[in-house]
């Protein structure tokens, strides 16, 4: 696995910086996000100068907010976007058998994101915000990432220090982590109850793309309330179909899930 750049790169600074003001959904200032990213803020506002010069960002009185330049680029990279095409018809028809909400998450860096979803009609839903990085560790959804990841990758991400707890019933020792996303390997697919989100169930399953690298995981959820636990094989059994399609669709040719070390 490639070393991840350091906080002191330059390129690494100036891309956090630029998700942060993404992130933040309002102007911000360099005060603000040099507090938010730990960087020097004379150096915060020497990059967001020269981001805002090359129209990347634009300036506000209140702060920095994306600039026409991101926004244009984003047009871009949606129109080649080709995964709604191919990741809807696989969704759609795991709420249509189930009537709950599902996703697809991808796994950026060491963070995993939900990028697409089709939601159930149930009036309570299990609802996870779009473009926001929930940690790997907690939730099936990265949990099914780490499964797809080979063991020596998964130990790298996680690190070695007990990890925050989120709910009661998070996970928080990276060894136990380890030892459960070789049983779901075995499995087929990872179960959640409750790990990220209180009240809410989930079942994922890693998909690959044509290198066989794990890209991210096919996601179910529901409400706890409404799991039918006697049909969890069932549903475990669906996602991971759901997730081996789409790795085929990708190019995957790597065979099973269980085929990662």
């Amino acid at each position: 696995m490639a070393a991840k750049p350091s906080k002191g790169n330059i390129t690494e600074r100036i891309i956090r910086i630029v998700e942060a003001v993404v992130d933040a959904g309002e102007p911000v200032g360099p005060r603000g996000l040099a507090r938010a990213e730990g960087m020097d803020r004379s150096a915060v506002g020497r990059i967001l100068q020269q981001l805002g010069e090359l129209e990347v960002l634009e300036r506000w009185a209140e702060g920095y907010v994306p600039g026409p330049r991101l926004f244009a680029l984003g047009r871009v990279l949606s129109a080649l976007d080709t995964l709604p095409d191919t990741v809807g018809p696989i969704l759609g028809e795991l709420v249509g058998r189930f009537n709950e909400t599902c996703y697809f998450c991808a796994l950026h860096g060491d963070v995993a994101i939900f990028t697409h979803a089709i939601e159930s009609t149930n009036p309570l839903r299990f609802v996870v915000e779009l473009g926001k990085p929930v940690p790997l560790y907690a939730g099936a959804a990265g949990r099914a990432i780490l499964a797809g990841l080979p063991n020596d990758e998964a130990e790298a991400l996680l690190g070695p220090s007990p990890l925050a707890r989120l709910t009661p019933n998070t996970i928080c020792d990276p060894r136990k982590l380890v030892e459960m996303a070789s049983q779901d390997r075995v499995r087929g697919y990872t179960l959640s109850i409750e790990e990220r989100v209180s009240g809410g169930a989930s079942v994922a399953a890693p998909f690959f793309d044509h290198t066989g690298r794990c890209r991210g995981s096919v996601v179910f959820t529901c409400p706890l309330t409404r799991l039918d636990r006697d049909r969890l094989p069932e549903i475990g059994e669906a996602v991971g179909n759901a997730a081996r399609i789409l790795s085929l669709r990708l190019g995957w040719v790597a065979g099973v899930m269980s085929d990662v070390r």
